[in-house]
Formats: structure tokens, C-alpha cells, sequence
């Protein structure tokens, strides 16, 4: 700490002279020794340390962008080292298809975090997305049993809609502002109807339910709060 006799103020940092006059600076020796008047300055301010001027800020060892390209160049090793082994091989490394797999959904999750990690109820919806495709491509895989169609489709949909539902009330969130989200379960749900259509749901209980459900939950919409969902979907499209 110095003192600039001129100004009559303090100096932190370690100067040469005055940024103000850029006069001559004293530190507490030179004070002492000129025996200025004490009530233009505390001798308690003086320090025998350099201080910085300025707060020093923490450097960020790694930004938003670079951890996903990090995390983007794994993916293409897994994947490149995968199909790699995958065709020298051929069936001593047949599980390969579902770490690449598995890969893939951590980088989309990761992508999804760091895209909407300001909101949560996007980060769920892709999950939920993400989730549905990946159960279907697993029973695919293994032979169809048809659990992705008839059970885990609907449910997941359903306990989506719930979920969002209680998180908005605990954020207190405005209903334009969850409802697009409910929407989207709609959309999903009544997707299901190219599963009963092809033969896949042998069982469409669940999927015809919940299909029922959420149309008589869009009709509601529309007739009881039509200006809250054109609210959130003018929000959705930027228009």
C-alpha cells in the first residue's frame, strides 16, 4: 500500500507513482519520515505485502465448448475402435453394438445438460426421448418381446407428465410455460398407434389407454386454456 501526498489517497498495488498525477508515492517508511498530517491517512491501511489492485479471478481450466468437443472426439474413438474390432472379429465382440450405444446416449445427455442445463424440464423431455428410442432399439436387439411397446412406452409417457407437472409446481412455474411439454407427451403418445397398426403391440391396453387419456387432456386444452397453449407455442416457434 502507498500514499500519494498530492491526492491524498491510498494506493494499492505495487506502483512507481500515482496513476491519478503520477507523482511521487510514499509507502509507511517514507510517510513516517515526512511526519504528514496522520489525519489524511491510517497507518493500519498499510501493508507490508504487494496487494493487487484488482480481485484475481480464477482461470477456467476448460470452457462449455471444449468439454463437448472432448466429449464429441471419445464418441468417434468408441465408435471408430468399435466397428473396428467389430469387423476383425466379428462375434467375439458382438456386445460392442451396445457400448456404442450406451456411448451415444451419455454424449446426448451430456449435449442436452449443457444445452438446457438452465432448464430442467427440456433437460427431462430429451431424456425422456432419448430413453424411448434406445428401450425400442434394445428390444429390437433382442429378439422383440414387445416390453418397449406395450409396457414401457406409456408408462414412461404417462410418468413423464407427472413429473413435469409436480417440478413446475415446485419451481412455480406458469402453466404456458409447461404446458408445450405435455404436448410433446401427446405427440409420443399417440405415435403408439404405428406400433398397434404394424403388429408390434400384441397388448395395446396400456398404449390405447393412455392414447385416450391424452386426447381427452388436449381437448381440455384447447377449449378451456386455448390461450396459454397459442402463449407457449408462439414461445416455442419464436413467432
Amino acid at each position: 500500500m502507498y500514499y500519494c501526498p498530492k491526492c491524498k489517497i491510498l494506493i494499492r498495488g505495487d506502483k512507481t507513482c500515482c496513476p491519478m498525477c503520477e507523482g511521487k508515492i510514499l509507502n509507511k517508511q517514507d510517510v513516517l519520515r515526512s511526519q504528514l498530517d496522520k489525519t489524511m491517512y491510517d497507518l493500519d491501511d498499510f501493508s507490508e505485502d504487494s496487494e493487487a489492485p484488482y480481485p484475481t479471478l480464477p482461470e477456467r481450466k476448460i470452457n462449455g465448448v471444449t468439454f463437448v468437443r472432448i466429449c464429441t472426439f471419445l464418441l468417434a474413438v468408441i465408435i471408430v475402435m468399435g466397428l473396428s474390432l467389430q469387423y476383425l472379429f466379428g462375434d467375439m465382440f458382438t456386445w460392442f453394438g451396445m457400448v456404442i450405444l450406451g456411448s451415444i446416449v451419455v454424449w446426448l445427455d451430456i449435449l442436452a445438460i449443457m444445452r438446457y442445463r438452465y432448464n430442467v424440464l427440456k433437460v427431462l423431455a430429451v431424456e425422456v426421448l432419448v430413453a424411448i428410442i434406445v428401450d425400442y432399439y434394445i428390444d429390437k436387439v433382442t429378439g422383440f418381446y414387445g416390453w418397449s411397446v406395450v409396457f414401457m412406452i406409456p408408462f414412461c409417457l404417462v410418468g413423464h407428465s407427472i413429473v413435469t407437472w409436480i417440478i413446475a409446481k415446485f419451481m412455480k412455474l406458469r402453466f404456458e410455460e409447461y404446458i408445450i411439454y405435455i404436448v410433446f407427451d401427446a405427440i409420443l403418445a399417440f405415435s403408439q398407434a404405428y406400433f398397434i397398426w404394424n403388429g408390434e403391440n400384441t397388448l395395446p391396453y396400456a398404449a390405447v389407454f393412455v392414447m385416450a387419456a391424452f386426447a381427452i387432456a388436449l381437448a381440455a386444452l384447447f377449449l378451456f386454456r386455448f390461450r396459454e397453449l397459442r402463449s407457449a407455442t408462439h414461445r416455442l416457434f419464436n413467432v
